[in-house]
């Protein structure tokens, strides 16, 4: 049953699935097929306090004559990435391997799935914080946090693999790593520009993807080649006391915390 027309917001969960298949494959296909047919009335996740949701791009059980966002081959492929990506910590802390309440999702911080590499874990987010919807991020997200194995080993809890507690020490050291730094630059983009109170347009084919906003004078484009990893973000002009200039704005972290002072 398709509740986004009987509710204020919803979580758009087959999101990161379907942007991590992008990631690992070179193939945004499913991706854009998503783009063309999800609710507008959404909240944007890559990862929240549970897992990594998969039930969301697979065959609907209840009308098996519905095909998925993502076949049965595809979704396996990317299961096991994940695993692989996490040095099998994930693998550990999923499914029957621990006590958790569903087997439909993969334990494992979002950083860990795309294996620490920070170019994948930036473009990830770039893709989410372009995608229309209200963007949410958790906060072991927004620390590009690790797996806490030893939390896991101490209550069994799959789940809790994602949940680690930050010391006041932990934050400090965290935040003023690049790939975090970069990410906050990308959220202040996304809150300031005005362009994203405009009209959303998308160009995806092959193995690229552009993902467009234009508010009057104002424009943002973000540009990724997915199977090199790299993305760029044009601007033209400011946004909202935020001046950007034109041309090339941000570049896989590096030229974001030049340009925006982050």
């Amino acid at each position: 049953m398709d509740v986004a027309p009987y509710a204020d917001l919803v979580y758009d969960f087959a999101l990161p699935p379907l942007v991590l298949h992008a990631i690992f494959t070179g193939d945004p296909t499913p991706l854009k097929h998503w783009l063309k047919v999800r609710p507008s009335n959404t909240v944007t996740v890559l990862d929240t306090h549970d897992g990594i949701g998969i039930i969301d791009v697979g065959a609907n059980e209840l009308r098996p004559s519905d095909a998925g966002l993502l076949d049965e081959a595809q979704v396996d492929h990317l299961v096991e990435s994940v695993h692989e990506n996490s040095g099998g910590t994930s693998r550990l802390a999923t499914g029957a391997a621990a006590s958790n309440l569903d087997l439909y999702q993969v334990n494992c911080t979002f950083f860990e799935t795309v294996g620490r590499d920070e170019r994948r874990y930036l473009l990830a987010r770039a893709l989410q914080l372009f995608v229309p919807g209200i963007p949410q991020v958790y906060y072991v997200g927004l620390l590009a946090g690790t797996n806490d194995l030893a939390l896991f080993q101490q209550t069994g809890v799959g789940r809790d693999v994602n949940r680690h507690s930050y010391s006041r020490r932990e934050i400090s050291d965290r935040l003023e790593q690049p790939v975090v730094r970069a990410l906050l630059a990308l959220l202040k983009l996304r809150a300031r520009h005005r362009a994203f109170k405009g009209k959303f347009t998308h160009d995806i084919s092959d193995k690229r993807v552009a993902l467009r906003w234009r508010h009057g004078d104002a424009g943002l484009s973000l540009e990724a080649d997915l199977p090199r990893c790299r993305f760029m973000i044009r601007a033209t002009p400011e946004g909202n006391g935020a001046p950007l200039p034109d041309g090339e704005l941000l570049s896989n972290g590096s030229d974001a915390l030049r340009v925006l002072g982050a």
